[in-house]
């Protein structure tokens, strides 16, 4: 093999394992009013941060953020008690069924989903 063939696959073999740009993500909620906001927009996380909360509204604060995963808060208002509950996961369905057991845990009944969002 020539020498410039080994170079080709080398190159070839270094764009292959490079690992692909995630974006970030952020949800946003208010425990008080269950109002939440998701964001995925940006590659770069205090971007993502600021723009759930812009969305969100006042009151909210962040509950989950980062890159290469997905994210879930869910609530439940019962018998007087406000629930909620938060989680990560691999999907958005992995991590809305770890946060509804959050919720559950917590005394919430019916919990449903307020934001998912994968990066």
């Amino acid at each position: 093999m020539k020498l410039w063939e080994l170079a080709a696959i080398a190159i070839a073999l270094s764009c292959m394992m490079t690992p692909q740009a995630q974006a970030a993500y952020a949800i946003a909620f208010n425990s008080s009013t269950g109002r939440a906001a998701a964001d995925n927009s940006s590659f770069a996380l205090d971007q993502v941060r600021k723009a759930a909360l812009s969305k969100c509204g006042s009151g909210c604060r962040i509950v989950s953020s980062g890159k290469g995963s997905c994210a879930a808060v869910v609530e439940a208002v019962s018998t007087g008690t406000f629930a909620w509950g938060v989680s990560t996961g691999t999907t958005t369905g992995s991590a809305t069924n770890a946060a509804t057991h959050e919720c559950r845990r917590k005394g919430g009944v019916q919990c449903k989903p307020a934001a998912a969002i994968c990066d």
